[in-house]
């Protein structure tokens, strides 16, 4: 507002006359139209089933900002068009591609340097909290100093490093004022940092059980689906306790019949006893899992009271950094997922050409042609 910058599908300045004109109703997009482009479509590359170089040079900007080298994606066709490359026969595995990008992950790690450098600025001004009073002077140099150490690398703009910025100072605003108000609480300090910090044998073993826990819940399910004439409507969902009155009702009325039935309600019996074994076990571990559970939230509690000065500062200061390490993952990865983007929506588009659909088509045809006559209705 104060810089008063146009930019487009942003903001813009509007003349009184032009407000005056919309009975200055200020609704913003009566001013600022920020819809999409409308989608382009090339109707001699839909049918040749090749990507036209000049659609893609539309996508330049952001391609360039990761570093990407389409080449990875594409073989030249022509002069006017792409191919995409004869390895590549599924649209999954553009996302592959870009993952696993060596320049692309180069970028990452260039803005996660960069993020140290002005963490280490920051830091010392947050140490310093306990004896400052002007937070607010704090934001504004931590903000500017966030631009000026990332808007070189040409990735994130000056409005998404705000909101990088935004998010983290709403996550932590609070913790600020506790220390500038209350020195480096301990009860700052979030449960889970301390466990991480002070019971990692504990929580490796929880995930342990867990995995265990899921294991169990996958052959439990499986010994549910060996109940297949199910009747969901008339029965409801499967669930163990309506599975087993099943079973038992089942089991009872085959006994009452021949010799055959009765050898089917053996059968049933032993999944029955499967499935109370497995109920048993599942029954037994989330026991377990909530006695940890019990065990760490008093354990964390009495740690806590006892965390000295130095060690709540650490812990508070590395809450800090990985927010903010969060936030920065967050919005990069959303630039990765615009690119990917781009090349599947050009998969969809172009990948497949009118010679192709129609011979597909023409298969299509022959197979029910087929089949129609192995039926008798029409004559070879």
């Amino acid at each position: 507002m104060r810089k008063k910058l146009e930019i487009p599908k942003y903001s813009r300045l509007v003349d009184i006359k032009e407000i005056e004109e919309n009975d200055f109703n200020l609704n913003i997009r009566r001013y600022v139209d920020n819809s999409p482009e409308p989608e382009i479509e090339n109707v001699h590359h839909h049918i040749m089933g090749s990507v036209p170089k000049n659609e893609l040079e539309l996508y330049k900007s952001q391609i360039d900002k990761l570093n990407f080298d389409i080449f990875k994606i594409f073989i030249e066709k022509d002069e006017s068009s792409f191919d995409f490359k004869h390895d590549l026969i599924d649209k999954s595995q553009i996302k592959e591609i870009i993952d696993s990008d060596e320049s692309v992950n180069d970028v990452f790690y260039l803005h996660h340097q960069k993020l140290n450098q002005w963490w280490e600025e920051v830091k010392e001004k947050i140490e310093s909290f306990p004896n400052s009073k002007n937070l607010w002077a704090f934001r504004t140099i931590a903000l500017n100093s966030l631009k000026d150490k990332f808007i070189p690398l040409n990735v994130l703009d000056e409005f998404k490093l705000t909101g990088i910025f935004v998010n983290w100072w709403e996550d932590l605003s609070y913790d600020f004022k506790t220390i500038i108000t209350s020195g480096w609480s301990s009860l700052i300090i979030d449960d889970q940092k301390i466990k991480e910090a002070f019971f990692k044998e504990d929580l490796e073993t929880l995930e342990e059980i867990e995995a265990k826990k899921s294991e169990i819940e996958g052959e439990l399910n499986e010994l549910l689906e060996e109940i297949e004439d199910w009747d969901e409507e008339d029965q409801g969902e499967k669930s163990v306790s309506k599975v087993k009155t099943y079973l038992k009702d089942l089991i009872k009325d085959l006994k009452t019949n021949n010799q055959e039935s009765i050898k089917e309600a053996e059968k049933l019996e032993a999944l029955l006893k499967d499935i109370e074994k497995k109920e048993k076990e599942q029954k037994d571990i989330n026991k377990q899992i909530k006695q940890i559970n019990d065990n760490l939230v008093k354990a964390v509690e009495e740690r806590r009271n006892s965390i000295s000065e130095e060690e709540a500062k650490e812990l508070i200061l590395d809450k800090f950094y990985q927010t903010a390490k969060q936030h920065l993952e967050r919005y990069l990865n959303a630039e990765k997922r615009e690119l990917i983007k781009i090349f599947e929506n050009l998969w969809d588009k172009y990948k497949v050409s009118l010679k192709e659909l129609e011979a597909e088509r023409d298969l299509e045809v022959k197979k029910l042609n087929e089949f129609l006559e192995k039926l008798g209705y029409v004559n070879e």
